[in-house]
């Protein structure tokens, strides 16, 4: 009797186990990397057509559904809640729920239990991607309530374009009433750099809001830095936080090419987008503690390698939308294995949740 009680509690500790995620396999630190609009052509040209391509890099790749709750193909509003929250929500909306009900984001998560929290962009720091992270509107493109949320410091770093937004119209921007974000920002401590020479010199002890441009940064081959110089500085900075940090990195402009069928220009940004991830890889193979994540929101563009050769590809568009394409999810670091298998987008959430250590239903 006492061996078939014995079996029973050893047999029920490991079919616990098998379904527990080991504590000691959770990172320290989670670095989000978003292609927008990056399906699975677009990472296929990465592989073909540049030379040493991150993706190759992955032990851990899954397909994802991308869909929102209230539409079959998402904008980047809902899918980017669906990773920022764990919940999918109706098109347009950021990090509220279908009925307006504001959601917890993983950031302000990580803020709250002390780890060092950052955001990059190469569009606007208050569009859809980014802003599901720090803000919650029904609305999108109330892109000037949006900027407000930074002024709360759940974010230690944000770099992007967007400085419109920021400013009443008598400072050159686009807000419509008298507030001077940029000065609300400066009282709370925040540098605020407007070029990435002026980033560079400021201390990474300092809390940074960087914005770049006015509307979305200058094209990935019309600059001075990538992205992933961008990515450098800001792991640099939050690095120093010994509890560790979130971070979420997004090539935005992707797709912006894929809505003009321009594969040169949505491959450039591919090819900026490619030294943000060889950062991201790179930092986690020396620390041994970081989750690295590469995924799009959706795909754009609906588009085929048709033909070309080893070279140059032939690209056929079937759209200058999104579409319901199904798009890769690539893992590298503790926790990677999660990440395979036909996954839900919302589900990419609520397995970021778990890794920081909030379990949800």
């Amino acid at each position: 009797m006492k061996n078939k009680v014995f079996f029973l509690l050893t047999a029920a500790f490991l079919l616990n186990a098998a379904f527990c995620y080991p504590q000691k396999n959770k990172p320290k630190n989670i670095i989000l990397l978003i292609g927008d609009g990056m399906g699975i052509t677009a990472v296929t040209s990465s592989v073909l057509y540049l030379e040493n391509s991150q993706f190759r890099r992955f032990p851990y790749t899954g397909l994802v559904v991308t869909c929102s709750a209230s539409n079959l193909i998402t904008d980047s509003g809902a899918g980017a809640t669906s990773y920022a929250t764990g919940n999918r929500t109706k098109n347009q909306s950021i990090s509220v729920d279908t009925s307006g009900q504001l959601l917890q984001s993983v950031l302000d998560f990580a803020k709250g239990k002390g780890l060092a929290t950052g955001l990059i962009a190469t569009n606007s720091i208050t569009d859809a991607t980014p802003a599901a992270f720090y803000a919650h509107v029904i609305k999108r493109t109330d892109q000037s309530r949006i900027a407000e949320y930074l002024i709360e410091g759940k974010v230690d770093i944000a770099i992007g374009g967007g400085r419109n937004f920021f400013l009443p119209k008598n400072l050159e921007g686009t807000r419509k009433d008298d507030k001077n974000i940029i000065d609300s920002l400066k009282a709370r401590g925040y540098k605020t750099p407007f070029t990435f020479d002026e980033l560079k010199r400021i201390s990474p002890k300092e809390k940074i809001v960087s914005l770049l441009d006015k509307g979305q940064i200058t094209k990935a081959p019309d600059r001075s830095f990538s992205l992933g110089d961008l990515a450098g500085f800001t792991l640099n900075k939050l690095s120093l936080n010994k509890k560790g940090f979130f971070v979420m990195i997004e090539g935005s402009q992707i797709d912006s090419g894929e809505h003009l069928n321009d594969f040169n220009y949505a491959f450039n940004e591919l090819k900026d987008f490619n030294t943000a991830i060889k950062t991201a890889l790179d930092f986690a193979e020396k620390d041994k503690n970081t989750l690295v994540i590469v995924i799009a929101d959706h795909e754009t563009g609906g588009f085929s390698i048709s033909g070309g050769d080893f070279k140059t590809p032939v690209v056929t568009w079937t759209t200058k939308d999104h579409s319901a394409a199904m798009i890769g999810v690539f893992a590298y670091g503790p926790g990677a294995e999660l990440f395979t298998g036909i996954i839900d987008n919302y589900q990419i959430g609520r397995k970021i949740f778990s890794l920081l250590g909030k379990k949800m239903q």
